[in-house]
């Protein structure tokens, strides 16, 4: 296995992008973008892509503060 695969055999990325998180908020690219600069949770830059790491991401998503 290539060491740039990740461990779940190819089916799982371990990284989300800016797209997948607008699906997951329900949130427009200008706010998500906010939130990649807030340093909200930790981004991974390659050249001009941003990539979020899943597991650090949801773990900011469920100890955010939910309004209900």
């Amino acid at each position: 296995m290539n060491s740039l695969e990740n461990t779940s055999g190819g089916q799982h990325p371990e990284t989300l992008t800016v797209q997948e998180v607008q699906q997951i908020l329900k949130l427009g690219r200008n706010a998500v973008y906010s939130l990649v600069h807030s340093g909200s949770f930790p981004v991974i830059r390659i050249g001009n892509l941003i990539r979020i790491p899943k597991e650090p991401f949801y773990a900011w998503l469920s100890q955010s503060h939910v309004v209900r």
